[in-house]
């Protein structure tokens, strides 16, 4: 039997600027794999495969509180890309678990990722109602290549 937990989960993110940790975390971040691979059954359950390279990119949805340290500085990343300034290096990323399971035993997964782009503008709400979406920035990053590491 196994069993594992995990509750650390760290986001670091590289730019021009060095290697720094995301810590102002608003709800809902989200992790997108592309699949690895293609899979169709056709007539008399014939199965075609293939390697599908586009399967290397991750793409992330960052909900960060906006105005925070972490929204300023993707921003600054987010302008210096749209504006096509040379200072702009990709993104790199690091998406860490420390899983333990019962017996204590601690296992670092990291999901590293490189070439990372912005897809887009920020996403900004202007909501009149009162929704909590008005404080959130949102940033989708899409990176060229990833390897897992444990």
């Amino acid at each position: 039997m196994a069993d594992a937990y995990t509750g650390k989960d760290t986001i670091c993110l590289e730019d021009y600027n060095g290697k720094w940790v995301l810590t102002d975390f608003a709800d809902g971040t989200v992790a997108a794999p592309n699949e690895l691979s293609a899979l169709t059954t056709g007539y008399n359950g014939n199965s075609l495969g293939s390697h599908n390279e586009p399967g290397r990119q991750r793409e992330f949805t960052l909900r960060l509180v906006k105005g925070s340290s972490d929204d300023k500085r993707l921003n600054t990343n987010y302008n210096l890309w749209k504006d096509r300034s040379d200072s702009f290096v990709p993104l790199r990323g690091f998406f860490t678990k420390l899983v333990k399971n019962g017996a204590g035993a601690n296992t670092v997964d990291t999901v590293e990722c490189y070439f990372g782009l912005p897809t887009g503008q920020p996403t900004q709400s202007s909501i009149m109602d009162g929704n909590t979406e008005q404080v959130v920035s949102i940033y989708t990053l899409r990176f060229g290549n990833s390897r897992r590491v444990m």
